[in-house]
Parts: structure tokens; sequence; C-alpha cells
């Protein structure tokens, strides 16, 4: 494996910091689609922004042999790719392995669920008393979790299938339910988490297709769109045709491709009545007309069942595929599940987003077109001959091995410009904790801080499961206006997330973990504190301290510019190392140099 060191990414992120924020020139790459009815403020979503046909690329000719890391800067590297960051334990482990045989482990490695945690609760059994504890029990799972590659696919299905309990304070067990969907089909089948999303009663409630009844000729009731709506346009095949390297198809005329119409949507909706919460064992609540208040206790970890006398008898045409009148409503969601999933557009269209999230914020065609085309084919084979992957099509091992092992990863002789992954707020937290916080203080349901991270002035602008609407916290195809790579016309989505404000409510979360700021509810609790033994005992060689952080949180990125600053400010803080007080200042030397590297532009990209 190589370490790039790209120039252009080096501009990217100083662009994060010095530019993102003040400049109003320029539009961002944004389309407008119909509106959503989830309840949620709508933003527009684009689709890839509209280009000339790419000239033909040079193909990347893939590696000859299996990728294996060789240093601990590859291997800090490669896990801040592949997991919530890389502890130093992890760094020491992988350097024994090639990743064929990382990803054999991590893809055999038990789940770690959530919801028995969550409905077991620890501050009570109400919903409300749930709704910081699942934020807590999240980010633990997250930062402490043993199957990481999971937990981290499982994330990013998240930001693809969207569900937030943001003005959902009652349902935490719901979304607990929903969580462990995402977990145990990180690994699975794309068709098969499509059909446990829809079914899942905390989507239901969230796009407002729980109890969705056919429609009415007498009253003029219609089925509720919005599921119909969200499953294709950001689900599963978006609202622009594209080719298998994910660039825009064409007509005649040169006019992007729509890939439904308002009629497609209409009969897709009579699809998804009759649904309601599965309430067996519960023969004193009804399932016609709950609201919030009723649900609370019932139906959180099961499917959602089919009321037949509920669903829509009327034949159901859409995309191409009808469903013959008087079908049975599980039967019908089948049928449509089927022909959603097999549409051309699903393997580029998630490829790219969860390429995305992993290694490339702005991925190239032939990047997209082999993640794409190892989806499609759910088979993926390395180099030496191993695979990942049943053979059928959405098979997500095969497409998350692909995307680890792309050769636009490996490959010495690649250094295009858009290789590199911008880090979104949530992934500079855990990236530091899982590197220097004592797993031992491990007990985030005492942090403040994590009750809702969402806000920008306090916050970092971002928490998991909390997202404003269904279409997260930034749209895939953003481009950030007025901004270094607003010029170079570079898809940067996180960008989306950063202004005046959120830059500073980041670097302020931020220097609370540095420092060990936050305030607890139980002081006598420790709550994520660093471990600075290693840095500590650097402190009188400040050179050596520098590289040390380099390697274990930029994975030896840093610059020559930024280095020496480093070196000079440290080197004038004025600390002697007097006998009585050799260990505050060796602390305060090692918390300082932290937090110069976890606020600086290399720590924000990965390339």
């Amino acid at each position: 494996m190589v370490n790039k060191i790209n120039k252009f990414w080096i501009c990217l992120s100083v662009s994060i910091f010095f530019t993102a924020c003040g400049g109003s020139s320029g539009t961002p790459h944004i389309q407008n689609f119909p509106n959503s009815t989830s309840g949620s403020p709508v933003q527009p979503i684009p689709v890839p922004s509209p280009v000339p046909s790419p000239a033909p690329e040079t193909p990347v000719e893939p590696v000859s042999v299996t990728p294996k890391i060789e240093s601990e800067a590859e291997a800090t590297r490669f896990l801040t790719f592949a997991t919530f960051g890389a502890t130093k334990t992890d760094i020491a482990e992988l350097q024994s392995e090639n990743i064929e045989d990382w990803l054999t482990d991590e893809f055999a490695k038990p789940a770690s669920l959530t919801f028995d945690d969550v409905a077991a609760g620890q501050k009570g059994d109400t919903e409300g008393a749930l709704f910081s504890y699942a934020s807590h029990q999240y980010w633990d799972q997250m930062i402490s979790s043993d199957d990481q590659l999971r937990q981290r696919m499982a994330y990013a299905l998240s930001q693809i299938l969207v569900y937030s309990d943001i003005q959902r304070v009652l349902l935490q067990r719901r979304r607990a339910h929903y969580q462990d969907i995402l977990i145990n089909n990180a690994f699975g089948n794309y068709r098969d988490l499509l059909q446990d999303v829809t079914y899942s009663p905390a989507m239901a409630n969230w796009l407002t297709y729980e109890g969705n009844q056919k429609g009415d000729p007498v009253t003029g009731r219609m089925p509720d769109e919005n599921y119909a709506r969200e499953i294709l346009q950001l689900f599963s095949i978006g609202v622009a045709e594209l080719n298998l390297n994910g660039t825009l198809k064409r007509d005649s005329a040169g006019n992007e491709i729509e890939t439904y119409t308002p009629d497609d949507i209409i009969g897709l909706s009579r699809v998804f009545t009759g649904l309601v919460v599965n309430t067996e064992g519960n023969t004193n609540v009804s399932t016609l007309n709950l609201n919030e208040q009723d649900i609370i206790g019932f139906g959180h970890d099961r499917p959602m069942i089919m009321l037949d006398s509920r669903h829509s008898t009327l034949e159901k045409s859409f995309l191409g595929t009808v469903i013959p009148e008087n079908t049975p409503g599980d039967q019908s969601i089948s049928i449509a599940l089927d022909a959603i999933f097999n549409h051309p557009n699903v393997p580029p269209f998630i490829a790219r987003q969860l390429i995305q999230r992993f290694t490339a914020t702005d991925p190239t065609p032939s990047n997209v077109e082999r993640v794409a085309s190892a989806f499609k084919d759910g088979l993926f084979v390395t180099p030496s001959g191993r695979q990942f992957g049943t053979g059928q099509r959405g098979d997500l091992k095969a497409t998350l091995a692909a995307i680890l092992m792309d050769p636009d990863l490996h490959n010495e002789v690649v250094q295009d410009a858009s290789l590199g992954k911008i880090k979104e707020p949530v992934l500079k937290v855990t990236n530091f904790v899982r590197a220097l916080i004592d797993p031992t203080t491990v007990n985030s349901h005492n942090v403040i801080i994590f009750r809702n991270t969402a806000t920008s002035d306090e916050g970092l602008g971002q928490h998991p499961f909390r997202s404003n609407s269904v279409f997260n916290f930034y749209r895939p195809g953003y481009v950030a206006p007025g901004t270094q790579s607003g010029d170079f016309d570079v898809v940067a989505p996180e960008l989306q997330l950063l202004d005046a404000t959120s830059s500073l409510g980041q670097n302020n979360v931020l220097a609370g973990f540095a420092f060990n700021s936050f305030r607890v509810y139980d002081s006598a609790i420790p709550t994520y504190v660093p471990n600075y033994s290693d840095e500590m005992a650097l402190a009188d060689n400040i050179p050596a301290l520098v590289d040390h952080l380099d390697v274990l949180l930029t994975g030896q990125r840093l610059s020559s510019t930024e280095r020496d600053a480093f070196i000079s400010l440290l080197q004038n803080i004025d600390i002697r190392f007097d006998t009585n007080n050799e260990t505050a200042d060796r602390t305060v030397i090692a918390r300082f140099a932290t937090y110069l590297f976890l606020t600086s532009p290399t720590f924000s990209v990965t390339w």
C-alpha cells in the first residue's frame, strides 16, 4: 500500500478551514425534486452534477498482489477508511495481516446489536427517559465494539436509508430496532435490507406510511405517496438514469433521462398500503388508530404486519412493472421490491454513495464502475483468487471488499486528484477517541455533550440518526460554492456541514476531549479520559512527539509546513519540567500537541 501525498488534498483540507465558510460566489450543484411529506423540512437533493460525457479514462490495472500493510502509517490510513478509527492495538495487529485476511476476519465477527441494551434501559423504562440513553449507547458502540467494519457499514447505510429520531423522542426502542436492521444486514444482501427497512416500524412512522390506507373514491382519499417516492429517489435508483460508472445517461438531445414519473409514484404508493404495527400479544391495543403515546411498548422489535383489508386492491403500475388487481399486500410488496432492486440504476447509485462514505468523497467513474460491478455480480475476486460474496446481485460483502481493495487505494501509479475522503464530524470524534482514549473509561452515558451533537454552536452539526430530514445531513452531489474545492468542481458533501458556527462548535467538542474538560452527571465516574502516557513520554522531544502523533492520527501525511509550525509552537510553551511538576508539564504538552493535530487541515481528510 502506498501512502500518496496529493497536493490537491492538502489544498482542499486547507479550504475546509479557511474558505468554506466565507465564500458566497458560485452555486451548489443541486436540483429540485418533488416535495417529501415526511413532516421534516424538505431539501433539494442532487444527482451527480450534469457534465459532458467524460473522455475515456486510462484503465487502472488491478494490483498484481494482495495489498499488505507494511507500516504503522499505512495501518492508520487503512483503518481510518474501514473503521471508526485506528487504535494503537489495531495498528500493531494489522501490520501482521494482509487486507484479504483482515476482511475475512471482520466478516466473521458476530454482530454487536443495540435493541436489548436500549430496551432494558439504564435510566428508566419510558421512551422519553431513553432518549439520551439510546444516543449514548450508540456512541459507545461505534467507539468500543469489536465488529468495527460491520458497525462502520451500518453507519454508512444509515446515511443512505435515513431514519431520524429528531422529532420522535417517544420512539427510542424503534430507533434501536432500526439500528439493528442495518447492523444485521451490513454484510448481507441489499434486497433483504430493502425488505427489512420497508417493514420497519421506525421507517414507517418516519415516512408516514404506518397505517397507510387504500384510496377511497367516495371521500377522495389517496394513499400516502411519501415512501413510494423516497424508496426510489433516495434508497435505490435516484432521479436520473446512470451508466454503470455513475455518470449520467442522456437522450439524443443530450438531456438527462428521468427514472420515474408522477404516475409511477401513484402506482407504487398503492403497494405500501395496509402495513400496521404488530401488537401481537397485546389484545387490548388496536393497530388501526395508534399514535406515539399508544404504541409505547408495542411492536418496536417486530416487522410490521399487513392488513389486507386496508391494502389497495387496484392494479399497481410503475417502472414498467404491473401488479394485477386483488394481489395480496405482502405479495405486492415483494413484487415491487424485486422490480426496484433489479433496476439497472441500483448498482451505480448505491455503490457511489458507499464509496463516498468509506474511501473517496468524489469517486472516479472507474472506481464506481468496479464497485458497482461487484454489487451487480455479487462477487469480488482478489488478486490472489480469494472470493468475497455469494454471486447474488446486491451482495454487500462483495461490494465492501471491492471498495476497500480498489486499486485506486493501493496502486502507487494512481495519483488522481479526486482520491481522498473528507472526515465528517462524527468520524473526527471517533478517530480521536479510538486512538487515545483509555478504554476502561468508556462510560458515555454520563457525557452531557453526547445528548445531542447535532447542534452547530455547541456540538458537531451532526449526530447519528438525528438529521433534520430524510435527505441526511448533506447531499451526495454537493459542490461547495466559494471554496478551493468548488473551484476544482469537486463534489464534497461533508462541506455542507461546515460554516462559521459549526467549525467553532466542532473544534470546541474536540477540545473537550483533548483536554478532558467535559462535565459529567456523576463526577466520580470517569468518562472518555485520554491516556497520554505514550505522548507524555515524548514531551521533552518535541519533533519525536509530533512524528508519533503524525503516524497515529494522520497516517504520516502531515505537511512539512504544518510539522514545522507544530514543533515551533510546542517548543515555545513555557515548560521547565520541574521535579515537582513534571507530570503536569508533560500532560500540558501532550494535550496541546494532540489538539493541534485534531484541528489541523490534514486530520480533516484521509488520502
